[in-house]
């Protein structure tokens, strides 16, 4: 199909009416740089669906045209195009108006946008095509991403209706999945429901015992505090009484310190003067004491000197005439030759003990050298025989490690297999699961918002929405909300209840009375429709076939349902028939004058009368599709958690069938084996360095022990050597001592004569300060005496006798004191308490009385109180109580009955839309592959021509790869290219898309919006070439600047602006090109 007209009025600058005819070739549009050429390709953009945000345009009154000078702005924006080729016709138009409403027809008939793109598949045109390139859009098709490659792929192949469908199947797919878990989850509810209705009976008995039990409790606590009370009043009078008997008794005993205390402050005064004047006499005599003892110590002092001195002269003097006369040594002295001959014999003897010492060490170590060659013969020969018992030990293990391997390698393949099968398998359950898990989660919310808000009432009125919360007994519910309608008559069943919509039925008419009493009381207004009032309808146009009339659905009652009280629908519907729409019901007005009420699909009412009721409804249909929704909501989460656990549970037994594989253990396994026959074999390869040589070792040659006599009989001759020396030195040692004591006696006999005269001197200063002490001691004695006859003693011990006598008066003086003010306020505090006791003992009573008479249980205040609070607790955890959950009960199972009909349908649904995805997934598959290669293959002809680049070309999960390499360069980065490569490798790519159709018939349509712009003359003219090749089957519209371009143009339009009004004119070629 090719554009045959584009027509536009109010569409940007374009303020009038203009309309451009296309054929087959290339046409140009040409003009001046804000002339408004790119408005005419967005025109047709937006035609074909585009949006105003994507036409440079914020919103979508950015579209229309705001006036000129002297041209006032449109009130609307209109495109048309118009398209035929190969017998077929299109015909479209968008119209947008200033208040944003907008219209589409497709061949003259209100249509949609999925529509118009269903209608424009194949031609390139969709929003989703790759016929329009917008300016500077060129340069950016290979640099989107592989999905979007993928659909202009799809869109050229003819794929895009397989693609649509798909998403279409997988959209109803969802749809219905999400109806089977809202129904799964709906069923669930209300079994959990239906034991909840058991558990409130229950609750309702256990309330009404908790209430009699309270109430025995309030009587027993206030009885038991007054009875506390009162013995709190008798004890505080008894305490009372008691501490006035102590107060007065305290009182006396004041008294009585007062006089004592004064006759002990006499004593104390006297005893005080006595003791200071005792104290002053003893303080003289200690001082004259301390002089005494000062010179008494020097004197002691002197003398233990002077007697230091004469034991010490007189102990020399015994030691130095205890010396005697030297006596002369009996051998002679020994000359000075006779010891140098000695001295140099021995020196012989020791150097030839030396050399002997030094032979018999070397011989030793040639003998040590001998053993520990035999010592290590013998370690070689049995690490020798060590090592081949090794080898024949390593080898061994190391062909049961290798076959204990290759069975575990096999058991290990054989495991990672089904491990990753089974990974696999588990990965695809938690992803089920956590999406089930998910949409459960978003559908309960959705439900627990939807029950929150019809639990409010908030589209209720005040009247019956209080009723439906006072829980008076009788009443069955509001109409809306016990009303069962089908899908799709909501509005109709809505409109032709009315405000009977809200009405509250009621078993009987005693409770509707109740319930206008509690309304007058609380506020409020309602209508109540009791069961036992209803009257029997009158059959007045059942009789007629209505259902056989065209147009007509049926009678409004027979196809609701009202569970609790069906006999009330011909009161709220009376004889009303719904209609499919307002012609069939205006038709079935004029057939029969005499016709019931009729309310339409659409909302529209025609009464008895002849009054036609319609228009536009602001909330129509809302109260009963929000309660529709509701349980829709509540049995898709049901559905969903139901899926979400048997997943969990099927990912459960996959994670407990890969933990019994055991591969972490095959795999430990494994490591330690490879370990183990590493050692074993580089233990086998060290073998030889540990073993030494390959034959077994040779013993050394044996050495002879050395032999010491020689050398003991040298040291014999030694020793006996040096005792002649020894001897020879001690006689001269003991000439030289006798020498030396006669000088020392000489010298003492002088030290003897000095020492008896010093003594004597000493003898005679020792007996003169031995008088002087003892006229000191005589001294100090007399004075001791003086001062032990002051009894000081005696004189403290009767001063502190007085103070405590004091103190002690003092202490209880002032503890009686502080007893007589604790007894004050102790019984001003009983008299306070004794009234304050009074005063609750009557208030209890009045709170008693206020109560109804009943018995009374014994016990403790606080142990009653603790019993009240638990029971009143209790009571308060029960909540509101039902009293019709028997009702209700009933009604559960007909709805559980009715939705497992329900999940059945919904389960058989499913299974049908997956077996239609799988089908549309393999006629895709099959399609893709074989356009593929043609696109492949041609994509890299014209990029070679256009270009000289090489092509590669990827089909991944994303979409498709692509990688374009000009000659001569090595860059695969797309957003490295000059903006000339990328528009030509571009261009490439379109064409290369006109050869992948189903009839193989090129591109049908290009629009390209001054793709040439970046071109230079080189690669223009290979663009005009090809403009040529293509034009045949291709319809091109090209918006540009270029001359070269206008000169491959089949036809020219010029566009200019006068006074911001944009005209077009059809051009001759050769105008536009001079």
């Amino acid at each position: 199909m090719k554009i045959e007209r584009l027509f536009l009025q109010g569409f940007k600058s374009f303020g009038e009416r203009t309309s451009l005819e296309f054929g087959p070739g290339v046409y140009g549009i040409v003009g001046p740089n804000g002339s408004g050429k790119s408005n005419l390709v967005e025109a047709l953009r937006w035609v074909v669906g585009a949006r105003a945000k994507e036409l440079r345009g914020d919103e979508a009154q950015a579209l229309l045209f705001h006036g000129s000078d002297g041209r006032p702005p449109l009130g609307f924006a209109e495109v048309g195009l118009e398209l035929g080729g190969n017998g077929k016709r299109i015909s479209l138009s968008r119209r947008l108006e200033r208040d944003g409403s907008s219209e589409i027809r497709l061949n003259s008939a209100r249509s949609t946008l999925r529509q118009v793109e269903q209608a424009l598949m194949g031609t390139g045109l969709s929003r989703s095509g790759y016929a329009i390139v917008g300016q500077g859009e060129v340069g950016q098709i290979l640099q989107a991403g592989p999905e979007v490659l993928l659909a202009y792929l799809e869109e050229a192949a003819g794929l895009r209706a397989v693609t649509q469908a798909s998403k279409a199947t997988q959209e109803r797919l969802q749809a219905a999945t999400l109806e089977l878990q809202t129904r799964t989850q709906e069923l669930a509810e209300r079994k959990a429901i239906i034991s909840e209705k058991a558990q409130q009976a229950e609750a309702a008995r256990q309330a009404a015992a908790l209430a009699a039990r309270t109430l025995l409790l309030r009587r027993s606590v206030l009885a038991a505090r007054i009875r506390e009370a009162e013995q709190e009043v008798n004890s505080a009078q008894q305490k009372a009484q008691t501490l006035e008997r102590e107060q007065a008794e305290t009182t006396q005993r004041l008294q009585a310190i007062e006089k004592e205390k004064g006759q002990a402050l006499e004593a104390l005064e006297a005893a005080q003067n006595a003791h200071s004047e005792a104290l002053r006499q003893a303080e003289a005599l200690s001082g004259e004491l301390k002089l005494v003892e000062q010179e008494r110590a020097s004197l002691e002092g002197l003398l233990r000197r002077i007697a230091g001195e004469i034991g010490e002269g007189e102990t020399r003097l015994i030691r130095l005439r205890s010396l005697q006369a030297p006596i002369a040594p009996a051998d002679a002295p020994p000359t000075p030759a006779a010891l140098q001959s000695l001295q140099q014999q021995l020196k012989e003897l020791q150097a030839a003990i030396q050399n002997e010492e030094n032979q018999i060490r070397s011989a030793q170590k040639a003998y040590e050298r001998f053993l520990q060659a035999q010592a290590t013969y013998e370690a070689q020969k049995a690490s020798f025989e060590q090592m081949l018992a090794q080898r024949a030990a390593l080898e061994a293990d190391q062909a049961r490690l290798e076959a204990e391997r290759t069975a575990l390698q096999a058991q290990l393949s054989e495991a990672q297999l089904r491990e990753s099968t089974l990974r696999s398998r588990l990965n695809e359950l938690v992803r089920q699961e956590g999406q089930a898990s998910s949409e459960a989660r978003a559908a309960r919310s959705e439900a627990g918002r939807l029950e929150a808000l019809l639990r409010s009432g908030a589209d209720l009125a005040e009247g019956p929405k209080r009723a439906r919360a006072s829980g008076i007994p009788g009443l069955m519910g509001v109409v809306a909300d016990l009303i069962e309608v089908p899908a799709g008559l909501e509005l109709a069943v809505e409109v032709a209840l009315g405000a009977r919509m809200q009405w509250v039925l009621c078993e009987d008419e005693r409770a509707a009375q109740a319930a206008v009493q509690y309304l007058k009381q609380q506020g409020g207004r309602a209508t109540f429709l009791p069961r036992t009032l209803l009257k029997p309808p009158r059959a007045r146009h059942e009789r007629l076939p209505w259902t056989e009339t065209p147009g007509v659905v049926g009678v409004a009652r027979h196809l609701v349902q009202l569970p609790l009280c069906p006999e009330a629908l011909p009161t709220l519907l009376g004889e009303t028939l719904v209609l499919e729409h307002l012609e069939a019901a205006l038709a079935l007005v004029r057939q029969h004058p005499d016709h019931p009420r009729i309310v339409t699909l659409e909302g529209e009412l025609l009464e008895t009368s002849g009054a036609i009721t319609g228009g536009r409804l602001q909330k129509g249909g809302q109260m009963l599709a929000l309660r529709r929704r509701f349980h829709d909501t509540q049995s898709e989460a049901a559905r969903l958690e139901a899926q979400a656990l048997a997943l969990a549970a099927q990912a459960e037994q996959l994670r407990a069938e890969l933990a019994s594989l055991n591969l972490t253990q095959l795999q430990r396994r494994q490591t330690e084996l490879d370990s183990e026959l590493k050692a074993v074999r580089t233990s086998l390869a060290r073998l030889p360095a540990l073993g030494g040589q390959a034959q077994p070792p040779q013993p050394p040659e044996p050495v002879l022990p050395p032999n010491p006599q020689r050398l003991e009989a040298l040291r014999s001759e030694r020793e006996a050597l040096g005792a002649q020396l020894a001897q020879q030195r001690e006689a001269e040692v003991r000439w030289q001592r006798y020498r030396e004591d006669q000088a020392r006696y000489a010298t003492a006999q002088n030290e003897i004569a000095e020492l008896e005269a010093r003594l004597q001197h000493l003898r005679g200063e020792q007996a003169e300060l031995g008088q002087r002490l003892a006229a000191l001691q005589s001294r100090k004695d007399a004075l001791e005496r003086d001062r032990a006859q002051l009894s000081l003693g005696h004189l403290e011990e009767r001063l502190r006798a007085a103070r405590g006598r004091t103190r002690a008066l003092s202490e209880e003086e002032t503890r009686l004191i502080a007893r007589t003010n604790a007894l004050l306020s102790d019984l001003e505090a009983l008299h306070l308490t004794q009234a304050r006791r009074e005063a609750t003992i009557e208030t209890l009573q009045q709170e008693l009385s206020a109560l109804p008479p009943g018995p009374i249980e014994e016990g403790s205040s606080r142990s009653l109180a603790r019993l009240l609070a638990e029971t009143e607790a209790a009571l308060e955890a029960l909540g509101p109580v039902n009293h019709l959950a028997e009702q209700e009960y009933a009604l559960l199972s007909e709805d559980i009955a009715r939705l497992e009909v329900a999940l059945q349908e919904s389960e058989a649904a499913v299974r049908k839309l997956e077996a239609e995805l799988h089908q549309v997934a393999s006629a895709y598959q099959e399609r893709m592959q074989q356009v593929y290669g043609v696109f492949k293959e041609k994509f890299a002809q014209y990029a070679g021509a256009l270009l000289d680049a090489e092509v590669e070309l990827e089909r991944s999960t994303q979409g498709l790869e692509l990688i374009l390499k000009p000659a001569g360069k090595r860059t695969v980065n797309l957003n490295l290219l000059s903006m000339g490569e990328r528009t030509m490798g571009a261009l490439a790519f379109l064409f290369a898309l006109s050869e992948v159709g189903e009839e193989s018939s090129g591109l049908p349509i290009a629009v390209l919006d001054e793709v040439d712009a970046p071109l230079d003359e080189a690669n223009i003219q290979r663009f005009c070439r090809f403009l040529q090749h293509f034009k045949n089957q291709t319809q091109f519209i090209l918006v540009t600047h270029q001359k070269r371009t206008m000169e491959a143009c089949d036809a020219l339009y010029g566009v200019t602006t006068e006074k911001g009004v944009s005209r077009v004119y059809s051009i001759k070629r050769e105008e536009a090109l001079a």
